[in-house]
């Protein structure tokens, strides 16, 4: 028994001589290494303490490894920045604490197994109380120059959620915390270690705003030493999977934020001696018994301050505002399993966490069908590259309702198993914003293409009377022209102006109602008369087209009053008879009206083209026809039925359509029935110019027109009223001319005229000769142009284009015989 003993002993005895003579080589091959390694502030995993020495957890994980490797360390302190240059040029062999990147991977060699998991996370002053990322708005922001923290608050936390802020860099953590309790800064964002950091005291407020995961890594200068990046991994992997490991010794050490910690050096050593004694006083049994007892306390410590590590950690992903931290495996293409999910998904999904982990389809079911298929697409594409996997997709409430979710994780592999660990945000509020753009930018552009149709039909319907006054113009220059073609051509001309002054008069119309000028004049209207006067009027150009035109009245003539304005419903009824004229090309058309309790109802109804369903409610709208392409577009601005339905509105009542393409319109109003006797019935005459008008005083007569085609006008007209006339081209010269010309009995006074409008001539005027008839001649048509030119001292008023006939009734109205 004692010789099997001692066999095996021997056996044993020979192979650690066998291994320490193969690590002695090693060993001695490293030993003429100098490892240059990069040293900046950042407690408690990396920094100089008061004694100039490194110290933190990176550092005695350097040290452990060094040990074990037979590395010689030399130490470079610097800021984090200038270190981040010097390994990027091979002034440095090995930079700690390095957070994994795409771009960081492609400039450096970073070792594979991480040391640390992080995440960045912003810190305020404690009056600040801040929930939400969205609340770093114009705030002030400290972070690390060169850091994953400048990278991130740079370049993506602003793009993602739409935010702004100021941003300030800092060559150690040492002066960004100053910053912070100076008031210099709002904020500074650091990776989580901060909290345990001796930087870290009652000022400073960890807000539970979380911007990044991150794992740590050690970073050598690319492509320079692969056996070191190789050598630290394998270190690390033993270091790691000890649990009574100098790393996780060092762990418990820095993040313990309990001042006991700090225990005197002279207390170790007597430590140390009475635990020396108590080995060589006890039996090789007690011996056995005691490291029993002292691993089950270690690893009770240890299981303790790992709850209590992991609780921090909980207590940080519920806080989570409007989002949830989730850790996710794919088991196959079709079944999902969730080992972890915060509280936040009880307002995202209205389920608790237990719940989700039993039923993940309590989260897949509610995403919307459409956008499973982009989800799929991203999940393969990170898998396929080993990147992030990134989707905004669609969540269907409880209620129905919608919210967007963004989704951001990074997979790697466990077990032959891809693990997810990711953070969802609900970006609802970003969404929408989005999508009210995008239907302002559609109103805008279809804006933009109604206002170009509109140009290009006014252009059309401008230069097409023009074309005609311009055109017959000029066949009347023609020698020998016999009096019945010029007469013809006069009368086309005439037409055409007549077709130019409607589409002004339409422009007019609607600008007066869009601008709230437009008047209601009430008076008792008889509506019979109304329909047969229009039925009068339209009936030879019905007949001229083959149509038949009829009308049907619903009352007897002496109770079809009622009271409303009579202007505006026979401009409601031309429009809408004139367009079915238009639009109708056999069969006929049928007006008229019945009677609905407390309403009259009118109808046109014609046989014509009908109007397709799409751009029916279109057709009301200003400057529409119903073939908005103008491929059969006729005559008109397209605001007819435009002013028609504003006036049936005005006057109380609705309009709408019934239309079948290919068969015909009808197209209907309402009025109200109602007639008030306290309104007197107005008689409505029509002016009738005489034939010839005369004055038998010859009037000194001063005209103030600066178009030269005008005053010609103007002067042919009233030649044959004055003995003088008196011809000025602007206000200043109107009212020098009065002032000389003391005698003056007539002033044609133009509004719109350069130096001094006419207005302002006629108050001036009006100084010095309060007895001179001025009328008023302008091109503005609005109810509020007349009163004012009244209110400025004129008698009268008239619009252009003049008609001579109503010019020379004014003159006589004011200078009879």
């Amino acid at each position: 028994m004692i010789k099997i003993f001692t066999n095996r002993y021997c056996g044993l005895l020979l192979i650690l001589i066998c291994f320490g003579v193969s690590e002695s080589i090693f060993a001695q091959k490293n030993s003429d290494k100098v490892i240059r390694v990069g040293v900046y502030d950042n407690p408690p995993k990396i920094f100089y303490n008061e004694n100039d020495k490194p110290e933190g957890v990176f550092i005695d994980l350097i040290k452990e490894i060094g040990k074990a490797e037979n590395l010689k360390l030399e130490y470079v302190f610097d800021t984090w920045d200038n270190l981040y240059k010097k390994l990027q040029k091979g002034e440095i062999d090995v930079l700690p604490d390095v957070v994994y990147s795409a771009q960081r991977d492609s400039i450096f060699s970073l070792n594979k197994l991480p040391v640390l998991t992080s995440w960045l996370e912003a810190f305020s002053r404690k009056e600040l109380k801040l929930n939400s990322v969205l609340e770093l708005n114009n705030l002030k922001v400290g972070v690390l120059k060169g850091s994953i923290q400048e990278t991130q608050m740079r370049d993506v936390v602003p793009k993602d959620f739409n935010i702004a802020f100021n941003l300030y860099t800092y060559d150690n953590y040492t002066s960004s915390a100053k910053a912070l309790k100076n008031s210099e800064i709002d904020i500074l964002v650091a990776d989580r270690f901060f909290t345990f950091s001796n930087l870290f005291d009652e000022n400073i407020v960890p807000t539970g705003i979380i911007i990044r995961p991150s794992a740590l890594h050690f970073a050598f200068t690319k492509n320079k030493n692969k056996a070191l990046v190789e050598l630290f991994d394998k270190n690390i992997s033993i270091q790691k999977n000890d649990a009574n490991s100098a790393y996780y010794k060092s762990l418990f050490y820095w993040l313990e934020r309990d001042s006991a910690k700090w225990i005197p050096s002279y207390i170790k050593w007597l430590l140390l001696i009475i635990f020396i004694v108590l080995i060589i006083s006890v039996s090789f049994a007690l011996l056995l018994r005691k490291k029993v007892k002292i691993k089950t306390y270690e690893l009770n410590k240890e299981k303790e301050k790992a709850e209590e590590s992991q609780n921090q950690l909980k207590l940080i992903a519920d806080n989570l505002v409007n989002g949830m931290i989730y850790q996710i495996v794919t088991l196959d293409e079709n079944r999902r399993k969730f080992n972890y999910v915060s509280d936040g998904v009880v307002k995202l999904y209205g389920c608790t966490a237990a719940e989700v982990i039993e039923d993940p389809s309590l989260i897949y079911r509610r995403i919307h069908p459409d956008d499973i298929e982009i989800m799929k697409v991203a999940e393969i594409k990170a898998i396929n590259t080993m990147s992030n996997y990134i989707t905004e997709v669609r969540v269907i409430n409880p209620d129905g309702s919608i919210r967007w979710a963004y989704s951001v994780a990074k997979p790697r592999l466990i077990g032959g198993l891809v693990c997810w660990d990711g953070i969802e945000y609900d970006i609802s509020e970003r969404k929408q914003l989005e999508i009210d753009l995008n239907m302002e930018k559609e109103k805008a552009e279809e804006s933009d293409r109604l206002k170009s149709s509109f140009l290009a039909n006014m252009s059309h319907e401008i230069r097409t009377p023009m074309n005609g006054i311009l055109g017959f113009a000029d066949l009347l220059k023609e020698p020998n022209l016999k009096g019945k073609k010029q007469r013809k051509y006069i009368k086309i001309i005439e037409k055409s102006g007549l077709r130019m002054l409607n589409i002004i008069n339409d422009i007019i119309n609607i600008s007066k109602i869009e601008s709230g000028q437009m008047e209601v004049h009430l008076q008792m209207t008889n509506i019979n008369e109304q329909l047969e006067y229009i039925y009068t009027f339209f009936t030879p150009e019905a007949e001229k087209k083959g149509i038949k035109l009829s009308y049907k009245n619903a009352l007897p003539f002496n109770e079809a009053v009622l009271t409303t304005d009579r202007e505006k419903v026979f401009a409601i009824l031309t429009n809408l008879v004139k367009n079915a004229i238009n639009h109708t090309e056999k069969g006929g058309i049928e007006f008229g009206y019945t009677v609905k309790d407390s309403f009259l109802e009118f109808y046109v109804k014609d046989t014509g083209i009908g109007i397709p369903n799409d751009r029916q409610k279109a057709v009301f709208e200003r400057f529409i026809q119903a073939d908005i392409a103008n491929k059969m577009a006729l005559q008109g601005a397209g605001l007819g039925l435009s002013i028609s339905k504003a006036y049936v509105e005005m006057l109380g009542g609705s309009i709408w359509l019934e239309s079948k393409e290919g068969k015909g319109t009808v197209f209907y109003f309402t009025l109200p029935f109602m007639v008030d006797a306290t309104i007197e019935k107005i008689s409505t005459v029509d002016v009738v110019f005489p034939a010839e008008v005369s004055c038998s005083k010859k009037l000194k007569i001063v005209i103030a027109e600066d178009d030269a085609v005008s005053e010609m006008l103007v002067s042919k007209v009233v030649k044959g009223f004055g003995r003088e006339i008196v011809n000025t081209r602007n206000g200043l010269e109107a009212v020098e001319a009065c002032r000389n010309n003391p005698d003056t009995d007539l002033v044609l006074m133009d509004i719109q005229m350069p130096k001094m409008g006419g207005y302002e001539a006629i108050t001036e005027i009006r100084k010095f000769n309060t007895e001179v008839v001025i009328i008023a001649q302008t091109a503005y048509a609005f109810a509020s142009d007349m009163e004012k030119a009244i209110e400025s001292g004129c008698n009268d008023y008239i619009t252009k284009p003049i008609k001579a006939e109503e010019l020379k009734y004014l003159i006589s109205k004011y200078f009879p015989d």
